[in-house]
C-alpha cells in the first residue's frame, strides 16, 4: 500500500509561531491527504508531556488523537549537532531529524541529554560535542536505545544542513565517519530536489525523503512537501523499513527555485537602499556583494555544483514539483490572501470532488478537467492544469532567505 507521510514539523515551542493545535493539524492532514505526520519537538519536556497527554497509542508505533481519528502521528524532533572538526576553523552546525518508535525511547534520549549536560530548553535542542569521536559515540548511543530509531540529516543542502554553505564540508563522510552506514536517508529540503542531490557522491545512493518542516497547521504549510512510501501496512516499523530500503514511490517537492536558499545573492533587506543582488548561475562564485561588499549567502544550486560528480549515473526516482493548492487558487484569482473566503470556497469545492489535495495532484489532467470544468473559475482550472504539467517558474528564484516569486505560464 502507499502511505503519504510528512515526517518533519515543529510545535509552538520552536519559537515565534504561536500555539499549534494537533486537532488543527489533523483536520489539515485529512484535506491534504497526509496519512502520517511528525509531531515535532518531542524531546522538549513541555512538548513531551503535552503529546503524552493528548495522544493515544494506536498499537503500531503510531499515535492518534482518538480511536476514531484517521490521522496518525509519529514521534519526531529536530536536533542540532554541533562539533569542531580539525580541518575547519568554525564549528560544524548541522540540523537532523530523529524519529522515535515510542515515548520510552524519547524519554531515554532525553536522559542522555541530561547525562551529556546538554541544554534541552528549545524546540530544536543542541547536542554539542568537543570532537567527531565524541559526536559519533553520542549518535551511536541514541541509535542503541531502540533498533528502529532513525536519524536523518535535515534539509541537507540549506545553510543549516550538514552539507550546506555554513559548513562547507567537502564530503558527507567527513562529518559522520564510522556512523555513516547508519545514515539511510537524507531530507531534500525546500531548496533542493532529488535531481540535484543525485549528483553528489555518497549522497546519491541514499533514500531521499521530503517533508514540510512546517511551523503551522495551515493548508499551504502542512504537506507542502511529502513522501509516498510503499509499505505492507500502516505502522512505524513499516515506515522505517521503507525508508531504510528506499521503498519510496515518489516525493512531492517544492520546485527548488521556490526555496529560500536556492540561488546565491543578497536580499534587499540587507542594504539601506533595499536594492537586491542575485548572481547568475555559476560554478565559480564570488561571494563578495557588489553593493555592500559583505559575504553573500551561497545558494544550494551553486553549492551542489561545488560538490557534484558529473560521472555519477543517477538512480531513477519519481519526484513531482508541486505548489500548495491554496496558493494556486489565490494566484489564479490575483489575491494575496490564501485564507480569503473566496479562496477557501473554491478549495472546498475541489476537495469535494477529489477528497484530498494529493489525489487531485496525482489524477490525470483529463480527470482533473472533467471533474472541475464549470465547477470552479476557468482561471483556477487553467492554473491547476499548468501546475500539474509543471508549466510554472519562480522569477526571481528564492535566495538569501527569500522565497521565489511564483509565475504560472
Amino acid at each position: 500500500m502507499n502511505l503519504a507521510v510528512d515526517l518533519h514539523s515543529h510545535s509552538g515551542y520552536a519559537g515565534g509561531v504561536g500555539t499549534i493545535l494537533l486537532e488543527d493539524i489533523s483536520r489539515t492532514m485529512k484535506m491534504k491527504g497526509i496519512d502520517v505526520f511528525g509531531t515535532g519537538d518531542v524531546l522538549l519536556p513541555q512538548r513531551y508531556r503535552e503529546l503524552e497527554n493528548l495522544l493515544i497509542d494506536a498499537g503500531n508505533g503510531l499515535f492518534k488523537l482518538s480511536v476514531h481519528d484517521t490521522s496518525s502521528f509519529l514521534l519526531q524532533t529536530e536536533v542540532i549537532l554541533t562539533v569542531k572538526l580539525p580541518s575547519y576553523k568554525n564549528k560544524i552546525v548541522a540540523h537532523h531529524i530523529i524519529l522515535f518508535p515510542n515515548f520510552d525511547a524519547v524519554k531515554e534520549c532525553a536522559h542522555l541529554m541530561e547525562v551529556w549536560k546538554q541544554k534541552n530548553t528549545i524546540g530544536r535542542p543542541f547536542i554539542v560535542s568537543d570532537n567527531r569521536e565524541e559526536m559519533i559515540l553520542r549518535l551511536q548511543e541514541i541509535s542503541s536505545i531502540h533498533p528502529e530509531i532513525e536519524i536523518i540529516p535535515a534539509h541537507i543542502m540549506t545553510p543549516d544542513g550538514v552539507m550546506g554553505c555554513k559548513n562547507m564540508l567537502k564530503d558527507i563522510e567527513e562529518f559522520y565517519g564510522s556512523f555513516l552506514p547508519n545514515i539511510h536517508a537524507v531530507e531534500t529540503g525546500l531548496s533542493a530536489d532529488p535531481e540535484l542531490l543525485a549528483q553528489i557522491p555518497k549522497i546519491a545512493d541514499l533514500t531521499f525523503i521530503s517533508n514540510s518542516d512546517c511551523h503551522s497547521s495551515a493548508l499551504n504549510r502542512v504537506g507542502r512537501e511529502f513522501t509516498v512510501l510503499d509499505v505492507e501496512k500502516q505502522s512505524y516499523s513499516e515506515i522505517i523499513n521503507s525508508i531504510r530500503k528506499n521503498k519510496v514511490v515518489l516525493t512531492a517537492e517544492f520546485n527548488p527555485a521556490e526555496g529560500r536558499y536556492y540561488r546565491t545573492g543578497h536580499a534587499g533587506k540587507r542594504h539601506n537602499n533595499k536594492e537586491e543582488f542575485l548572481i547568475p548561475s555559476s560554478e565559480k562564485v564570488d561571494l563578495s556583494c557588489p553593493i555592500c561588499s559583505k559575504k553573500m549567502t551561497l545558494g544550494v544550486y551553486d553549492r551542489v555544483h561545488q560538490l557534484r560528480d558529473p560521472s555519477i549515473i543517477p538512480r531513477k526516482r519519481k519526484a513531482v514539483h508541486l505548489i500548495p493548492l491554496i496558493e494556486v487558487i489565490a494566484y489564479s484569482l490575483n489575491l494575496k490572501s490564501v485564507t480569503s473566503y473566496k479562496v477557501m470556497k473554491i478549495y472546498e469545492e475541489i476537495i469535494r470532488h477529489f477528497n484530498t489535495e494529493i489525489r487531485l495532484w496525482l489524477a490525470s489532467e483529463n480527470n482533473i478537467n472533467d471533474a472541475l470544468e464549470n465547477q470552479i473559475p476557468t482561471a483556477t482550472l487553467i492554473a491547476i492544469l499548468a501546475v500539474k504539467a509543471e508549466r510554472f517558474e519562480f522569477a526571481p528564484p528564492g535566495y538569501d532567505g527569500e522565497y521565489g516569486k511564483l509565475v504560472i505560464k
